[in-house]
């Protein structure tokens, strides 16, 4: 009985050892890139100059933000001119999309995954003018699925993606900045 009385007694100290110890912990998971343009999207708003950065390839918010202080340095450039109510250069329209006016929706379709390299299919809708299109949104590998470029099927004014867009932008930047400085 001893014995008994023994064996139970280490049963529940070793019982009781086992349910202090701390929980294994999870793995962390990664988004799928899936995952992550339906979120962006969903909290997108309109505005590139407030875009979540947390879903963004640091190549693409350097070129974001660069666009940004462009638009100011113009306006100061426009400011300071001999005409200062010319308008400065801006980025216009929905440059998130492929169409200039924007999107109401947004529905994620398909999405392809190769060489450190995802493609997500995203089909958006713009009741106002009662058009459906969908765009391919690239990600990238960066500590989780980043998304690095929207190429447009709507070809906004012949422009086949969201970086193409901001190197022209950059371009039209610099040579303002350079017919600036000449004509001072």
């Amino acid at each position: 009985m001893k014995s008994l009385l023994g064996a139970l007694g280490a049963f529940v100290i070793l019982l009781t050892a086992g349910c202090h110890r701390p929980p294994a912990e999870a793995p962390v998971q990664t988004p799928s890139a899936r995952a992550v343009v339906g979120e962006f999207f969903s909290s997108y708003r309109g505005d590139y100059r407030q875009a979540d950065g947390r879903f963004l390839s640091a190549a693409l918010a350097a070129a974001l933000q660069s666009a940004a202080e462009g638009e100011k340095e113009s306006a100061a450039l426009v400011k300071a001119s001999e005409f200062p109510n010319d308008k400065p250069l801006i980025l216009e329209g929905e440059i998130f999309a492929g169409l200039y006016e924007g999107f109401t929706s947004h529905e994620v379709v398909g999405e392809q995954i190769a060489d450190g390299q995802a493609s997500v299919q995203i089909r958006f809708s713009n009741k106002h003018y009662n058009v459906d299109w969908t765009d391919e949104v690239v990600l990238v590998e960066e500590n989780g699925w980043k998304i690095d470029d929207i190429r447009y099927t709507q070809k906004k004014a012949g422009l086949l993606g969201l970086r193409e867009v901001l190197q022209e932008f950059e371009g039209a930047l610099a040579a303002e900045a350079a017919k600036a400085a000449k004509s001072s």
